[in-house]
């Protein structure tokens, strides 16, 4: 596998190959002949100090991965990016652990063994219910749910366009 100065190297060097083909382009362009010593002094003041830099930092930053220091803080920083639980999280989950105790009370029998035709989803689902409804009140069983059917506006009487 190839190194990855070498992998740099190569690319420093196509660049400067790209620049050089750049500068023999110019002269067969069509353009006025004022023009012409213009666009090879830009072509030639600014690609190569940019090029320069770029590759500088490239090396700079593949220098900087290497050093072991950066990647023993890179890997803390990494495993100390987890955020405490918030409260509603836990509150949450709190909820959520009794809604499965009372679905689970609900679908199994005395012995603990589910109920004829009762799958484990369904008690997922149970509960995922009955947290609904804890999440909503006390009156959540007198309360109509929020999202159902929606009424159909009045028909209007009377033909004709309107």
């Amino acid at each position: 596998m190839a190194n990855i100065d070498d992998v740099i190297d190569r690319l420093e060097r196509l660049n400067n190959d790209i620049m050089l083909l750049k500068r023999s382009i110019i002269p067969l362009l069509p353009l006025p002949p004022t023009a012409k010593p213009l666009v090879r002094r830009t072509a030639e003041g600014l690609d190569p100090i940019i090029a320069e830099l770029y590759f500088d930092a490239l090396r700079g930053g593949v220098d900087l991965v290497r050093d072991p220091r950066v990647q023993e803080q890179s890997l803390k920083a990494i495993q100390n990016a987890t955020r405490p639980r918030s409260r509603a999280q836990k509150r949450n989950d709190k909820m959520q652990s009794t809604a499965f105790k009372i679905a689970n009370s609900k679908l199994r029998t005395k012995s603990g063994v589910l109920r004829k035709g009762v799958k484990q989803s369904d008690i997922a689902k149970r509960a995922q219910k009955e947290l609904k409804l804890m999440k909503r009140g006390t009156n959540a069983k007198k309360r109509p749910a929020k999202s159902g059917p929606r009424k159909s506006p009045p028909r209007r009487s009377g033909g004709g366009k309107r």
